[in-house]
Order: C-alpha cells, then structure tokens, then sequence
C-alpha cells in the first residue's frame, strides 16, 4: 500500500487548505522527529486516517480530529490526542520548514494545550497561492431525467467562474445564502422524492437515480447551490410523471415534551415530596401517580402539565425538587474485537493474579505482557491486543509447571546471602508497577461512571485512558537491571550495575514528583494510594542497593 504520511512541500499544502476550510488529521508519534507520521485529506473521515497512521507509524498511540489554520496558530480539534501534542507537532512542522504555532482543543472546544510563541512572517506561506481545494472526487453531474410524455428538465449548467471561487471556499454557509436552503433542507427534499423515484419504471428511473446520487454527493461536498439545481430538476421530472414527492417530514417541535425528561422530572419531585408532611404528601403522591400514569400512556403534553403543577405546589411549601439528572445515554454497543478483548482479559485476569500469588512462573514476563496487553486494548488495537493475550495465555501455562513457591523457596535459599535484598526488593518492585496500572483503572472507572450522562462531560470516557500514559515513564528498566546484577559476578561489573539501578530510581523519583502523581491521590473520585506506593517500593530497591 502507498505511504499516505506527508511531508515537505505536500505536507504544507495540505496545511495551508485548512486556512479555507477544516481539514481531517491524524498524529502518530515516532520514536524520532523524522518517524512521526502526519496525514492530511480533504473529506476522508478522521477515523479512517487515524488507522492508516498508527499502521505506517512505529506507536500504538495516535491524535486525530480536524485541523484549521487562523493567523500564525494550527488549531487541532481532537477526537483523541496523544501527551504534548502541540510541541512534537509544532517541532515536525518547523523539521518540514513550516513555522505555525500549535493550539490543541478538545471536541467542545476547550483548550488542552499550546505552544505559541513570536513567530517571524513566512511570506511563502501566508501568501495565497490560489490552489484548488475543491473536491477532486465529487461526482460528475448525472444525466437529467427524461420522460416520454414531457420534456425532460435541462441538466443543472455547470459552475460558472463566479461559483467556481465560491466553491473553492468550501463554505456551506455562504452557499445556503445564495440558494436559501441548507444542507438539512435539501437532504428532507431529496428523502421525500424517494418513493417517487422507486416508483418510477425504465430507463427514466436509472437517470433520476443517477440524478440523486449526484444531489448527494453535491450535498455532502457543501455545494448546496448546485445541489438545490439537481433537486429540483429531479422534483420537476417526478411532477411531470405524476409522482411528486410529498412535503418533507417538519423536524420535530424543539420545545415538545420528551418522556425521558419527564420521567426525570417525576424521579426529582418524589424526593421532594418524600420530605413534605401528611396530608399533604398523599394529595402529591396521588398527582404524581397520574402524571406518571401519562407518561406511560403516552400523553406526554398532559403529563408535562401535572408535573408542573406539583412543582409549583411543592415550592410553596419550601421543599423546592432536586434538579433532575439528565438521561443516561445509551451505551454504545462494543464492536466484535472490544468484545472478544473484554472476553480475553476476565478469563486470564484471575489467572495471572493466581500466579502471583502462588509466585509461579516468569512472573515478570507474564506481568509485562499481560500490560502490554491492556495498554494496546486502551488505545482500540483490539486486534494485537489479542494477539498480545495469546502470549500471557502461553506463559500461564508454562506456570502451572513451574516450580512451586516452596520449591521457590529453597532455590532462593541457593543464592547468595548477599543477592537475597536485591531479588527481593525486585520482586517488590514488579508487584507494584502492576498494582499501580490496578489503582489508575480504577480511577478510570470511576471517573467515567461520575462524568457519564453529565452535559457537557459526555466524551470524558472517550479520553480519560489518556491516564495511563502517565506510566509510559515508569517502565521495566530497573527490574531488567537488578536481574542482570543478580546475575553478574561480585566485583566492579555489580558496581556499575548498581550506579546504573542509582540512576533510573532518581529518574522515577522526577517522574513522581510530576503535578499529576503530586495530585493523583487526592482526586476527589476515588481512594489511592499511587505515589506513596511506587516511593516506598522505590525506597526498598535503594536501601537493598546500599547494604
């Protein structure tokens, strides 16, 4: 398959179109400035870009979303990011001589971070070099429906030189100025000729298929103008064959009652009532049953009007409802690999706990698959998450034949006495750094259980994996070093081996003393102990490090 990564000259051509329009993105980190992999498309959805970088990329971890470019800043508004997006993307951007600033927002627009400084002019970039941003892909304008009892309607003319630079801006909105009808009213006409062209026999039905096919994708790239033309020869041609559509469907009123609201609404008042006195709370209690009555029979208006009455019966009495809490939204169903995944991880959780316990094993090995594992399976890899779990399932049952913790016992007794406080604290120091990815999930989950249904904070479980990459830091280093001390001869090949454990505890040290392992504990969601764990483990290693 072709690279779809940009670079260069094409990499800032595709940047200066988001100075007319948004443009779709995807960000996978590399392991070097010149590995990170950006790519740019006119009308691709960000998700499909998203999973063509992480497969060119050398990172299970992207940022994608759409890109615009205001003055001097690159604004990413991101569906997912990746930790200090703005400065590595501003970094690529300057490695491909394109000098912008950097601003990430999340989907509603707030501000996760920046990178903005005094940038010199670029001439070469801030000039207008009059590219097409069209769409090289929009379909050809089909062939007009015709009839054999009427003439058919002309075919829409092509743009003129005036609509040509209209369309180049790519603006839906200066399009529904000149038509008078938007995207949303097009769309509701082109459903309700539907039946009338299906009902339409021959040849003529083919070209009025055609027809609004073209109207779709017309549609679809914002060019509303020549959109309404096609619309509107289809709906002429359907009125000639005695099949014209029927009015559009009228949107729904926006102050009709909705049942789920209501039904919140009922829950709150029943609260309130619950703190009122006899008689009163029985008269209430009757007139909430048949308010509630309505709503199950559907007479959502007449139900609206008995809530609103006991509300303003229950505030004169000084127990004013509760703000009912807004409806749960409806999970989204896991697609066929998360489901396999969230299979794979409840079988071989209590598994690998049980080898832990019982010391079985490679327990390091099974420890940094099993993550491995998870961490893939948080950013969506589902498949090599998978793939990942094939390998702990194999170390598991490699365990169920290893030696026992006695027999561990007594080979731990062979080593020397002096080696003993480093497999020790070593052993420590790999509980921990499972125990610590345990305490960020369940963080996680209680965050998106606290957020879940609360307007405004509907994406924060889309995101809120974003914690674990905090532990990218902490990594197997030390627990690799200390075995290969163990395994080393007394002499100055420990020595060096030790200053070497010195010197990635003090880098996991800087790592926790980080503003997010400072507050972490003290997160409002959920009782944790992640700091104070990993330095009293850490502290462990140091004090084996110095007998």
């Amino acid at each position: 398959m072709a690279s779809e990564k940009l670079e260069g000259a094409e990499l800032k051509k595709m940047v200066k179109l988001a100075k007319k329009k948004d443009m779709p993105f995807a960000f996978c980190p590399g392991k070097k400035k010149e590995n990170h992999v950006v790519i740019v498309d006119r009308r691709k959805n960000p998700k499909i870009l998203a999973k063509a970088a992480k497969a060119e990329g050398d990172s299970p971890k992207v940022a994608f979303g759409t890109m615009a470019v205001s003055g001097k800043i690159l604004e990413l508004t991101c569906e997912r990011v990746v930790p200090q997006l703005a400065k590595t993307l501003k970094q690529y951007l300057r490695l491909n001589k394109i000098t912008l600033n950097v601003r990430i927002l999340d989907e509603n627009g707030n501000e996760l971070e920046s990178d903005i400084e005094d940038l010199p002019d670029d001439p070469e970039f801030d000039q207008d070099d009059g590219q097409d941003d069209g769409d090289d892909d929009a379909p050809a304008q089909a062939a007009a429906p015709v009839s054999n009892d009427a003439p058919p309607p002309p075919p829409p003319p092509p743009p003129g030189p005036q609509e040509t630079e209209s369309n180049d801006s790519d603006d839906s909105n200066d399009a529904s100025e000149e038509t008078g009808a938007s995207a949303q009213e097009l769309a509701a006409r082109l459903k309700a000729a539907q039946p009338g062209v299906a009902a339409v026999q021959g040849g003529v039905a083919d070209k009025l298929k055609a027809a609004m096919a073209a109207a779709v994708g017309q549609i679809k790239s914002g060019d509303l103008g020549q959109a309404e033309k096609t619309v509107t020869a289809i709906e002429s041609a359907l009125a000639k064959l005695g099949q014209a559509p029927a009015a559009p469907e009228a949107p729904p009123q926006a102050n009709a009652p909705d049942a789920r609201a209501l039904a919140a609404r009922a829950s709150a008042l029943k609260q309130a009532i619950d703190g009122t006195s006899e008689p009163v709370r029985a008269k209430l209690l009757a007139a909430l049953g048949a308010a509630v009555k309505a709503i199950k029979g559907g007479d959502l208006p007449g139900a609206e009007g008995g809530l609103t009455k006991i509300e303003a019966a229950v505030q004169k009495l000084g127990a004013a409802p509760a703000a009912p809490p807004p409806p749960e939204p409806a999970p989204e169903p896991l697609s066929a690999e998360a489901q396999k995944w969230a299979t794979a991880e409840a079988r071989l959780q209590p598994l690998v706990d049980k080898a832990m316990a019982e010391k079985r094993g490679d327990l390091d090995a099974i420890n940094r698959a099993f993550n491995y594992a998870k961490d893939l399976a948080a950013d969506g890899a589902y498949d090599r998450a998978l793939a990942a779990a094939g390998k702990v399932a194999e170390l598991l049952k490699a365990a169920t034949s290893a030696t026992t913790s006695a027999a561990a016992q007594e080979a731990q007794d062979t080593v020397q006495a002096n080696l003993v406080p480093y497999v020790k604290s070593r052993l420590a120091w790999i509980n921990t750094r499972g125990a610590l990815r345990k305490e960020l999930e369940g963080l996680k989950a209680a965050i998106d259980s606290a957020t879940s249904g609360i307007e405004g904070l509907e994406d924060v479980s889309a995101h809120s994996s974003v914690l674990f990459t905090y532990l990218d830091g902490i990594d197997s280093r030390l627990e690799d070093t200390l075995e290969t001390l163990v395994e080393a001869p007394d002499g100055d090949r420990r020595e060096a081996l030790k200053t070497e454990a010195r010197g990635i505890i003090d880098t996991y040290r800087t790592a926790l003393d980080e503003p997010f392992f400072q507050a972490v504990d003290d997160n409002g969601f959920v009782k944790t102990n992640i700091r104070g764990a990993a330095l009293d483990s850490l502290k462990q290693v140091s004090d084996a490090l110095a007998a």
